[in-house]
């Protein structure tokens, strides 16, 4: 393989800036599978939310509560709702407005995608595998054994360890650090300042010293996985921690040594999951939710900011609180805690009368 390559890599590929896509309203309708009302000849130049689109873009409104803003609005077109009674503008009808108006965006906007070749400055080492469709960035460090997949992108100043494994069109965002025997699959995205395959936190105590646990497992992520800026995935202690495809991870979670993050589950900012915990497919762990080493989440579970989860979780539970519990109980301990203050003040007031009492009853009684 080559140590330094081509002089092109990230310095060229789709153009950034000005959108210079251009469609009928028609065309639109077609792309998307939807039905349209109004000029099939309306040409279509950008895409905007609606307080700020002009002239030429098309927005959405995703429910009744925003039908106000189409009287305001200075849009050319609207993505509107099933349903809808009457609409001034010309528009799409979707059972989806939001999901159609973001297939929208990516159609007015696409991804940069540089053309493929490694960056003159980068350091590839010879015994690493980098596909002839994929792209290095400048002073990216790719070491021995690594394999780089077809259309992938390594962005500049990222550093990828021995023999690790990344799939096809992945695109690592600069900074990244993705240490030794890490698994990347296909169609993943990892934001700035990722660090995948750290050590985990293990130590043993020997006569009051800490002796480090050695951490010789690895991390393997699915397929479709998206991992947000300065996200800390640790590598097991054996075995491997596993992020299941489809996974989304915001930015500053913390997922530990033998975490299991089963499929399509969304990790909200800072997150952290204690050792050797599993999380099952299609959860929902809110900001700043704290998960307990060694316990089970079931699948389809939800947690409400902040919760944190000591204990076990079943399927399809919803839990919020400190301890967590089920959301209707932690409602009422909220509720409960609101109205404290109100209850101590009466509480005293009733003790002074108590005392009073007990006083003229004592005279009463002499």
């Amino acid at each position: 393989m080559v140590v330094f390559g081509s002089a092109n890599a990230m310095g060229k590929g789709s153009k950034i800036g000005e959108n210079k896509v251009q469609l009928t309203l028609e065309e639109i309708a077609k792309m998307l599978g939807l039905e349209r009302f109004g000029p099939a000849d309306l040409v279509i130049t950008g895409v905007s939310a609606i307080e700020a689109a002009g002239e030429g873009d098309i927005s959405f409104v995703t429910d009744r509560r925003h039908l106000s803003l189409l009287d305001k609005t200075a849009a050319s077109a609207v993505i509107v709702f099933e349903g809808i009674e009457e609409c001034r503008l010309p528009h799409i009808v979707s059972p989806n407005p939001y999901l159609s108006f973001v297939k929208l965006v990516n159609i007015f906007h696409p991804t940069f995608r540089p053309e493929p070749g490694i960056s003159q400055s980068a350091a590839v080492s010879e015994e690493a595998q980098v596909a002839s469709s994929a792209a290095v960035g400048a002073f990216s460090f790719i070491d021995a054994g690594a394999s780089i997949g077809p259309d992938s992108v390594i962005y500049p100043q990222v550093y990828i360890g021995r023999n690790v494994k990344i799939g096809r069109d992945t695109v690592i965002k600069p900074q990244v650090s993705i240490l030794d025997d890490t698994v990347i699959g296909d169609r993943c995205i990892v934001h700035s300042g990722a660090v995948i395959g750290s050590d985990g936190y293990g130590f043993i105590n020997d006569k009051g010293r800490h002796v480090k646990i050695p951490q010789i497992g690895n991390v393997v992520i699915g397929d479709d996985v998206e991992v947000g800026a300065s996200v800390a995935i640790d590598r097991a202690t054996f075995g491997s921690t596993m992020i299941g495809s489809g996974c989304k991870i915001d930015n500053l979670v913390h997922v530990a040594h033998n975490v299991t993050v089963g499929k399509n589950t969304l990790l909200v900012a800072q997150v952290g999951i204690a050792g050797s915990t599993s999380i099952g497919n299609n959860c929902t762990l809110a900001g700043q939710v704290g998960v307990a080493g060694h316990i089970s989440i079931g699948d389809n579970v939800i947690a409400a900011s902040k919760a944190g989860i000591p204990r076990d979780i079943p399927d399809g539970s919803v839990v919020g609180g400190i301890p967590a519990v089920s959301i209707d109980e932690w409602r009422r301990q909220v509720a409960g805690i609101i109205r404290l203050p109100k209850l101590m003040s009466e509480v005293r007031e009733l003790k002074k009368q108590v005392k009073m009492l007990t006083e003229r009853l004592g005279q009463s009684e002499s």
